[in-house]
C-alpha cells in the first residue's frame, strides 16, 4: 500500500515514514474494501453470485482500484451471463493495473474467439427484441427468442427469469418452475428468482379443487313418488313413468358428437394450425440466425484474410525496398573502388546509376563526398579524353566525353566549342549548328564565338 500523499510504501504504522501524514483512515478503508472481498469471494465460491456481486460492488465503492475485486466481480458476472458487463470491469482493471493483471489474460481469451464475440452480440440484441416483444404483448414471439437466447448462453439468469415469468403469465407453472430452478442452479441465492418461487408456490395454491359428490340419498315420498336427496336439492321423480333411458343416451351420443366435431373444428384446428405456424416461425428463426452467425463469421474471415493481404503487400514492398537499398550499396561500393583506382571516369559514371534515395543516411553522406572528389577530377579526364579523339579524328568518341564533360560542367566553353567541332567534323550538321549558336549566344565577343560563328555561316 502505499502513502496518498507522497506515494511511499507505508508500513503498520499511523502515519506515513517519508512524509509524515496520518494514513490510518486510509488503511481502515482499505482494509474495509479488502474485507469486502472475501466476503465477495467466500460467497462466489458456494455460488452466491447475487451476494457476491453485492459485496464486491461495496468493495470497490470503497476503493475502486481494488483490482482483485474487479477481476473477480467480472468473473462472477461472466458467470452469471452478463459478458459486456464483465468485460467493462476487466478493462477498468486492465486501466488502473496495466503489469501483472489477471484482467488482461481474460481479455485476450475472449477476443481470441471472435465468433464468440459476435454471439455475444447477436444474444444482447435478441434480448432486447424479446422485451420489445413483451412491451407489444407478443409474449409466443419473446419465448422463442429467449430460448434461442439460452440456447447460445445457458448461463444468462436475466433471460431464464424473463422467461419464467412469461411461462406464468401463460399459467404453464411446471416450465416457469424449471427455468427458476436452472437459475438456482446457477446462482443459490438469487432473491428474484426466490419469490418468483414462493409466488409460484402461492398461485399454484389458490387452484380450486373438485369436492366428491355426495352419495344421492332416496327417500319414499308416496305410493306414487320416490324422492332423492342430492346435496341441499331433493329430487322427486314419479313412479310408472316410463324410463326411456336408451333412447336419451343415444340423443346424448349424438349431441356429444356434434359438441366434439364442433370443438375439433372451431378449437382444436386452429390451435394446431397456430402449433404449426409457431414451429415454422420458430424454424425461420432458427435459420436466420444461422444464417447471421454464418455470415459474422465469414466477414471475421474476410477481415483477417484483407489483414494477411495488407501484411503481405507490406512485407513484399520492404523486401523491394531492401533489394534496393543493397543494390545501390553494392553500387557505391563499385564507384569507391573505381575511384581509389583511379579511374575517375568510370567511378563518375557508377555514381549516376545509383539512385542516392534508396541509400541509407551514411550511404548518402559517402555518395556526397564521393561525387565531389570523382567530379572535378572525372571533368579534367573527359575533356582530354575528347579532345585527344578530336585531334585524332575519332569524332564519335570526342562527341561521347565531350558531352558528359559539358554535362557536368556546362561553363566550360572549351568543351562546348570542341563539341561542336566533332559534332562538324562527324557529319552532324544539325547538332553542330545547334552547338555553334549555344556559343554565339553564351560567350559572345570571344574568339570561339567568332570562329563559331564562321564555321556555322559554312554549314
Amino acid at each position: 500500500m502505499k502513502c496518498f500523499n507522497c506515494g511511499a510504501e507505508l508500513t503498520a504504522l499511523d502515519y506515513c515514514g517519508k512524509c509524515g501524514a496520518d494514513v490510518s483512515r486510509y488503511c481502515r478503508l482499505f482494509q474495509t474494501s479488502n474485507a469486502y472481498y472475501n466476503e465477495g469471494l467466500e460467497k462466489a465460491r458456494v455460488r452466491d453470485l447475487s451476494g457476491a456481486v453485492i459485496s464486491l460492488r461495496q468493495s470497490l465503492k470503497i476503493n475502486k482500484k481494488n483490482t482483485d475485486a474487479r477481476n473477480l466481480l467480472g468473473l462472477v458476472q461472466f458467470e452469471m451471463g452478463e459478458v459486456v458487463e464483465a468485460l467493462s470491469q476487466w478493462v477498468l482493471s486492465r486501466n488502473f493495473q496495466k503489469e501483472d493483471n489477471l484482467a488482461s489474460y481474460y481479455i485476450e481469451e475472449i477476443q481470441k474467439n471472435p465468433a464468440r464475440l459476435s454471439a455475444i452480440n447477436t444474444t444482447i440484441k435478441k434480448y432486447n427484441q424479446s422485451l420489445f416483444y413483451c412491451e407489444q404483448g407478443s409474449y409466443d414471439l419473446a419465448v422463442i427468442q429467449l430460448k434461442k437466447i439460452l440456447s447460445t448462453n445457458r448461463n444468462l439468469i436475466k433471460g431464464h427469469q424473463l422467461l419464467a415469468l412469461l411461462y406464468m403469465k401463460m399459467d404453464d407453472y411446471g416450465r416457469a418452475r424449471s427455468e427458476l430452478d436452472m437459475v438456482i442452479e446457477i446462482d443459490n441465492s438469487n432473491t428474484r428468482a426466490l419469490r418468483y418461487l414462493k409466488e409460484l408456490d402461492d398461485a399454484e395454491g389458490k387452484q380450486p379443487r373438485r369436492k366428491a359428490p355426495n352419495p344421492k340419498e332416496e327417500v319414499q315420498v308416496g305410493k306414487d313418488s320416490i324422492a332423492y336427496v342430492s346435496g341441499n336439492e331433493t329430487i322427486i321423480q314419479p313412479i310408472g313413468v316410463k324410463d326411456n333411458t336408451g333412447l336419451h343416451s343415444v340423443i346424448n351420443v349424438a349431441i356429444g358428437l356434434a359438441i366434439g366435431v364442433a370443438v375439433m373444428w372451431f378449437l382444436i384446428m386452429p390451435a394446431q394450425q397456430q402449433l404449426k405456424s409457431a414451429e415454422l416461425n420458430e424454424a425461420v428463426a432458427e435459420y436466420s440466425d444461422q444464417l447471421e452467425s454464418k455470415t459474422a463469421a465469414l466477414s471475421s474471415l474476410q477481415s483477417e484474410m484483407d489483414t494477411l493481404k495488407a501484411e503481405s503487400e507490406a512485407a513484399v514492398k520492404a523486401a523491394g525496398e531492401a533489394a534496393d537499398k543493397l543494390a545501390s550499396q553494392e553500387e557505391l561500393l563499385k564507384a569507391y573502388r573505381l575511384f581509389t583506382e583511379t579511374d575517375m571516369a568510370g567511378a563518375l559514371e557508377q555514381l549516376e546509376q545509383i539512385d542516392k534515395e534508396t541509400l541509407t543516411d551514411d550511404g548518402k553522406v559517402i555518395y556526397d563526398s564521393l561525387f565531389a572528389q570523382v567530379g572535378e577530377e572525372a571533368i579534367k579526364d573527359l575533356y582530354k579524353a575528347g579532345y585527344d579523339a578530336y585531334r585524332a579524328r575519332e569524332y564519335e568518341t570526342a562527341v561521347e566525353n565531350l558531352q558528359r564533360c559539358y554535362d557536368l560542367n556546362n561553363e566550360n566553353q572549351d568543351a562546348l566549342y570542341f563539341l561542336a567541332r566533332s559534332y562538324h567534323g562527324a557529319g552532324d550538321t544539325e547538332h553542330a549548328k545547334q552547338y555553334y549558336q549555344k556559343i554565339v549566344d553564351e560567350f559572345p565577343g570571344t574568339k570561339i564565338a567568332t570562329d563559331a560563328a564562321r564555321f556555322m555561316a559554312g554549314i
